[in-house]
């Protein structure tokens, strides 16, 4: 009798204890440009897109101008959000995580989603993985009890034609998986959006009649997508400058009315008040894709632009590089009229560079009675700092090999200039000397930010741009607060004490690192997801794009 009101007692208040944890939602968006947000557009330069339910997280919490992505790939920078740490420990580098990859964020990573289900939380991931589509590596052998959504970008072979791509790695018809299954093969972009709405609420109504805690991470499938439904054939070249980037512009409102069903969900279900949505990008728009991509708002790369290789021939896949009309040249697909992959020399392509524009991250906060209504933040963040910032709110411990800081007093407005001294390393690939194959080369710390300045150590374009690696000491520098465009050097001269602090904690950092294996470059046909093998279930195979499998 005494051992049962013993553990009657125990369990009410470990009930007790998880219902006053606060729940934690994270919207996160593929391949989003600064100004797509419309909270952060210019008002001299309004753009095209208009997002009201995001931007009234602006209005009811704090709209962060210096929120910088941790890597500037898709799955470097997922695996970021979801460990703490950088992707050059976990392995997840290069590039990312292919159709036919044979890894994925290892296992002995310890997740988000797993911490707090250590703490009773309820755990959903509702959308884009990227991080291995292979049982071992799902979200759901990950920390998250449950997942409705696809293992890799929507350009990653969809329902609709591939006409702004180059099928160039065999890709299969785009899956939508639920947990470890294949629920539809090629997955039906009709009503993903509404799927993706529907399954949130129910995962947000079910939690919060139980009065369980939970993390709901809603990694959008947008806006790295096709340029085009397949019942907009006009539109398939991807040239509407004329329509406004029509297609694009709906897909990220039809994201911004995703986000909206999930805010009336916590409305709805009484949780608002003890729910910190979190809503930011994985890495910038990838400017390759032109008018199917985000905008760059103000981060030009303009010093880049100035200082290029005169010469540039490379295009990626089967694109050739064609002068237009005098002006640097594009990159075209023969006998076609697409001219989509690679940009004219002298651009900065945008994802897979540490440019400003594929860092600088739209990024808002709101937890109602903590964080300040209307407030704005220039501190120094990185995604690295969501873990142990909620941890902190938490008040549980931070694990110590996690790169990320504890910045929840910058969140609640209690504290300022919480890591005065912090430094965000920025790595990437594509120096013509280094262990990995080509044309990876190198992987190396290519620029650093303290503060408002920005180090370049390296600079250089993606690495399907040939324009050339330069080396820079001192390090060239920019207050990219002052000068996003990244077009005006400050005197190194006037900064030699920042310069000294900065050069000895890249090397401390780089001597801390033990560099993984590289996962992402591990990959084979064998390994493409597939339901049916005898179709082969192949962009451009025997398989109808319309039928689902």
């Amino acid at each position: 009798m005494l051992l049962s009101l013993i553990t009657s007692l125990l369990l009410t208040i470990a009930t007790s204890n998880a219902t006053e944890f606060p729940n934690l939602v994270i919207l996160f968006a593929d391949n989003l440009g600064y100004d797509d947000i419309s909270v952060f557009q210019s008002k001299s330069n309004p753009q095209h897109t208009k997002t009201p339910n995001i931007d009234n997280l602006a209005v009811d919490g704090m709209k962060f101008l210096n929120w910088n992505s941790a890597a500037a790939l898709c799955s470097a920078s997922r695996s970021a959000l979801l460990t703490g740490r950088y992707p050059v420990r976990t392995g997840v580098y290069p590039r990312v995580f292919r159709s036919d990859a044979r890894f994925g964020l290892l296992p002995e990573e310890t997740t988000l989603a797993e911490m707090l289900k250590g703490f009773g939380y309820a755990t959903k991931i509702v959308g884009k993985w990227h991080l291995g589509h292979r049982e071992p590596f799902l979200p759901t052998n990950q920390g998250f009890d449950s997942w409705l959504g696809v293992p890799y970008h929507m350009s990653g072979g969809s329902v609709d034609n591939h006409t702004c791509h180059g099928d160039d790695d065999g890709t299969m018809l785009l899956p939508l998986y639920r947990d470890t299954s294949i629920e539809e093969q090629p997955v039906q972009l009709d009503d993903l959006a509404i799927q993706y709405a529907s399954e949130s609420r129910s995962f947000i109504q079910k939690n919060s009649d139980k009065d369980i805690p939970f993390f709901l991470y809603v990694p959008f499938s947008h806006v790295h997508q096709l340029c085009a439904p397949k019942d907009m054939p006009e539109q398939r070249n991807c040239q509407w400058a004329a329509k406004e980037n029509a297609t694009f512009s709906d897909a990220v409102e039809e994201m911004d009315w995703i986000a909206g069903e999930i805010l009336k969900a916590l409305d709805d279900f009484g949780v608002t008040n003890n729910t910190l949505v979190l809503f930011t990008s994985d890495n910038g728009p990838w400017v390759a894709e032109q008018s199917c991509s985000g905008s760059k708002g103000p981060f030009a790369a303009e010093w880049f632009r100035d200082h290029s290789s005169p010469s540039c021939t490379a295009c990626p896949h089967d694109y050739v590089p064609q002068p237009t009309n005098g002006q640097p040249r594009r990159c075209v697909l023969p006998d076609t009229e697409l001219a989509l992959e690679g940009v004219p020399c002298g651009e900065d392509s945008g994802l897979g560079s540490v440019w400003e524009a594929n860092l600088r991250m739209p990024a808002l906060a709101r937890f109602p009675g903590k964080i300040p209504q209307g407030s704005v933040s220039q501190d120094l963040i990185s995604t690295l700092d969501v873990i142990p910032s909620f941890l902190s709110l938490l008040e549980k411990p931070i694990p110590l090999n996690l790169d990320g800081k504890d910045m929840s007093g910058i969140f609640t407005g209690e504290s300022t200039n919480i890591e005065a001294k912090r430094v965000l390393f920025f790595w990437r690939d594509g120096f013509e000397s280094g262990p990995l194959p080509p044309p990876y080369g190198r992987f190396d710390v290519a620029a650093v930010k303290y503060g408002s300045l920005k180090a370049w150590i390296w600079t250089k374009s993606a690495h399907y741009n040939d324009d050339i690696e330069q080396y820079h000491d001192p390090p060239l520098l920019f207050d990219v607060l002052a000068d996003p465009a990244e077009s005006n050097p400050l005197d190194p001269s006037d900064y030699l004490q920042e310069i000294q602090y900065i050069k000895i904690m890249v090397e401390k950092h780089k001597q801390s690192v033990d560099m993984a294996f590289p996962l992402c470059l591990d990959a084979d046909p064998k390994y493409l997801p597939c339901v049916n093998r005898e179709t082969g279930c192949r962009t451009g195979g025997t398989l109808p794009l319309e039928t689902k499998l």
